[in-house]
């Protein structure tokens, strides 16, 4: 037997669901209305903290980015008409500012390296040995900048005789798989073995360049001194 439909009656009885919940979202809102505005400031105020740190973040990056670029300017400009100490001592305080306002930020990261390489040329290894190994932390996940690092350690390490120090870093990058800048590392191992006394050590390093890059820029003069 059909079910007979519902007459209009019936129907204005029966409580109409989104009516209801409608009623009781509207009542909870009311009984509730200081705390759902808590949580609607708190929720907004995230928001607005998020945005506000990435667009000072990405300006401060760019802030710190053209620093850099100043400061380098600076340094070539006083090459130009002095020598590499007098050029450094013009713009320490310039990195250093870029250093104390902007250490987190990526061109800061890449300032430690340039400063490195400035600090090397005026002779103050200890300098360069600091903002070598800060970089080294920072690019460590990338071969070619890493490399880049662990040569300028070397090489500041090998002005201050420390031999073994310097011979550890370009091992570390001789030793890697990839080639960025290999055929220096072999050929200052091999410089480095022979200013250590290790003569023969210095002669397989020289014989692994030749090996392993025949084509470096090294090639010929290697060539030279081993056959000589």
């Amino acid at each position: 037997m059909a079910k007979r439909a519902a007459t209009r009656k019936q129907l204005l009885k029966e409580p109409d669901q989104f009516i209801t919940f409608s009623g009781k979202l509207i009542a909870f809102g009311r009984s509730n209305f200081k705390i759902i505005l808590i949580i609607t400031g708190i929720l907004l105020s995230l928001l607005l903290v998020l945005v506000t740190v990435r667009q000072i973040s990405h300006r401060n990056e760019n802030r710190a980015s053209a620093l850099v670029e100043q400061a380098v300017a600076k340094y070539s400009a006083a090459l130009q008409d002095s020598n590499p100490q007098t050029a450094y001592d013009r713009i320490k305080t310039d990195f250093a500012d870029i250093f104390d306002t902007y250490s987190s930020k990526n061109a800061a990261k890449v300032a430690r390296i340039i400063y490195g390489d400035i600090s090397y040329n005026a002779g103050d290894a200890d300098t360069a040995i600091t903002m070598y190994t800060h970089a080294l932390n920072d690019f460590s996940q990338f071969p070619a900048l890493k490399h880049i690092v662990l040569s300028g350690l070397g090489y500041a390490f090998a002005l201050k005789a420390e031999y073994p120090r310097s011979i550890q870093y370009f091992e570390m990058i001789s030793a890697d798989k990839d080639n960025t800048m290999k055929s220096g590392a072999l050929f200052n191992l091999a410089w480095l073995y022979e200013a250590a006394g290790e003569k023969e050590k210095g002669a397989s390093m020289y014989k692994q360049l030749l090996t392993d890059f025949p084509e470096s820029m090294y090639g010929d003069l290697v060539r030279e001194k081993v056959s000589g």
